[in-house]
């Protein structure tokens, strides 16, 4: 593979950075993802395309094909990084990509082999300085059922401006790729200037919040053990509105509030200790209109209830919870700064990893809108688009995409501190889900 180092990835101080940067010019919220990537927490996140069964079979020289076609259509697919972890890390834009290494297949026997394989993909690092993704076809023995996973590392980019990275496999009518161009050749984000007083309410109330949700805690850390087990869900869109509305909520408020019943009734202690509460870290967009290559993501602070039963109650505290990140704007608490330049590589590594440690979430709650009007890929009809996040200082997440009739979760879990947990919770879930949901 033959490659072109482009830059370093940070201008020297006091250099003027380009109101329209290119791909390639990562910002501080992307650099947030190599600071947090450690060799037992690595910092990618994926997705798995489940296709519906009794289509003609993939072959792993089909995937390639088609990978191979599409790779050289935008620099987001031929980007790696070399270091990026004590040292100063340089971005490589590769003129070649060993299409061949990079998309690969496994197979799989049940259900539950296919998610020990899958938890076995996510807990290997994407190499450096290779374009910073990879594509698996898992194929069943038994069955011939077939999911794809695509990983991609969170720096690259996050889960909304990921969209471009379907471009790899999707069906296109007339070569038409602009619903993923947007997501591949827009200005890389960045946060830009924050009004001090509004900074400075976000800060308090960021401070707030951590302290309020505090007492009562009891959820299992992450562990260094690097191990990861995983579990995919999917529902009717139309069911969980029905769900949500019986109860008199929001979609984002029922789920929420379901997820929060879920670990009440399937507390990970078993009949032991409970946490009082759970404190969550929430995604929030800083790019309403959602046109970004990289990373706009913050993160907000919730506390949910641990030990509730009744999901009204749920239903009531996650309102109220929402209700604060929205007024208070508390996602721009953490917001890394490019309005100054940043402390030396290693010592930003040591900020931010004190930073995660202050914070101490429990669990990560994601709930995404979708975009994509692509409903296949290499001609076959796909089910289910189901993303995985990666554990960043907490040891359970779950990862929500809305994307037309159907709605997925993608859990992933730490097995050392949570064994067998993201089986559990998925049972549990569903009994939620349908307990919620009103009678036809």
């Amino acid at each position: 593979m033959s490659s072109a180092t482009v830059r370093p990835a940070r201008s020297a101080p006091g250099a003027v950075v380009s109101t329209a940067p290119a791909v390639t010019d990562f910002g501080p919220t992307d650099f947030t993802y190599l600071h947090t990537d450690t060799d037992s927490r690595h910092g990618h996140w994926a997705m798995a395309l489940e296709f519906e069964p009794g289509d003609p079979a993939l072959t792993l020289d089909a995937v390639r094909a088609r990978v191979r076609e599409r790779v050289s259509l935008f620099d987001l697919f031929r980007i790696g990084v070399r270091e990026g972890r004590e040292l100063e890390p340089e971005i490589v834009l590769h003129d070649d990509v060993d299409v061949d290494r990079h998309v690969t297949e496994d197979r799989f026997t049940d259900r539950g082999d296919l998610y020990r394989r899958i938890a076995a993909l996510l807990e290997q690092p994407l190499p450096r300085p290779d374009p910073f993704w990879s594509v698996t076809l898992l194929t069943s023995s038994e069955t011939g059922d077939q999911v794809i996973l695509l990983k991609v590392h969170h720096s690259l980019s996050d889960g909304i401006a990921g969209a471009a990275f379907a471009g790899l496999l999707a069906d296109v009518k007339d070569g038409d790729f602009s619903e993923f161009e947007r997501f591949a050749t827009s200005p890389r984000f960045r946060t830009g200037p924050i009004d001090p007083d509004l900074l400075h309410s976000s800060r308090v109330a960021f401070e707030k919040q951590w302290m309020d949700g505090e007492a009562g805690r009891d959820w299992p850390a992450l562990t260094e053990s690097g191990k990861r087990e995983i579990a995919l869900y999917r529902a009717s869109t139309r069911t969980l509105r029905r769900a949500a509305k019986a109860h008199d909520a929001s979609v984002h408020e029922f789920l929420l509030g379901a997820i929060a019943k879920t670990l009440s009734v399937a507390a990970p202690n078993g009949e032991g200790p409970q946490s009082e509460s759970i404190r969550v870290t929430l995604p929030v967009t800083l790019d309403q209109s959602f046109r970004h290559t990289g990373n706009a993501v913050a993160i907000s602070l919730l506390n949910l209830l641990g030990s509730e039963s009744d999901l009204n109650r749920h239903i009531d505290r996650a309102r109220a919870e929402l209700a604060i990140v929205e007024s208070s704007r508390m996602e721009l608490a953490l917001v890394a700064n490019d309005q100054e330049p940043a402390p030396p590589w290693a010592e930003m590594r040591e900020i931010v990893a004190a930073s995660m440690d202050r914070m101490s979430p429990d669990i990560h709650i994601g709930i995404n809108p979708g975009f994509t009007r692509v409903r296949s890929a290499l001609g076959r009809k796909i089910a289910a688009l189901t993303p995985l996040s990666p554990l960043v200082g907490y040891s359970f997440s779950v990862t929500c995409l809305i994307l037309g009739g159907t709605t997925t979760f993608g859990i992933v879990t730490d097995p050392a501190a949570l064994p067998g947990y993201a089986a559990r919770f998925i049972e549990a879930f569903d009994a939620v889900i349908a307990e919620a949901t009103p009678a036809q």
